[in-house]
């Protein structure tokens, strides 16, 4: 019985630094409402993204940001491609975590 909850206890810790390493993992330290901004500014002429606009033939942000493999790294891996449909923004280090805040607090919504 000991060894049975040492291992659920072990098991547990586990998880619970999983969870929170993956959480940090995910804030990059972007800025939600600057995000928001440089999106309207930026890429609502294709994309929508925010509730009650629509974009003209892109993916909306909200659900990009449900997909399960929408993550930090994810994000930041397609901003820094290059893109035959989209432009090739040049974003400052700062301006990307802004942006991929702000789709990924739309992961709740």
């Amino acid at each position: 019985m000991a060894r049975h909850l040492l291992v659920v206890g072990g098991l547990s810790l586990a998880m619970a630094f999983t969870t929170t390493v993956l959480t940090h993992a995910q804030n990059l330290g972007g800025n939600v409402d600057r995000g928001r901004t440089l999106a309207k500014a930026w890429c609502a002429e294709c994309h929508r993204v925010e509730p009650g606009r629509f974009g003209i033939f892109a993916a909306d942000f909200a659900e990009v940001a449900k997909l399960p493999s929408t993550t930090a790294l994810s994000l930041r891996v397609f901003l820094q491609s290059d893109h035959k449909k989209m432009p090739n923004f040049s974003l400052k280090p700062g301006e990307a975590d802004d942006i991929i805040a702000y789709i990924l607090s739309l992961k709740s919504q």
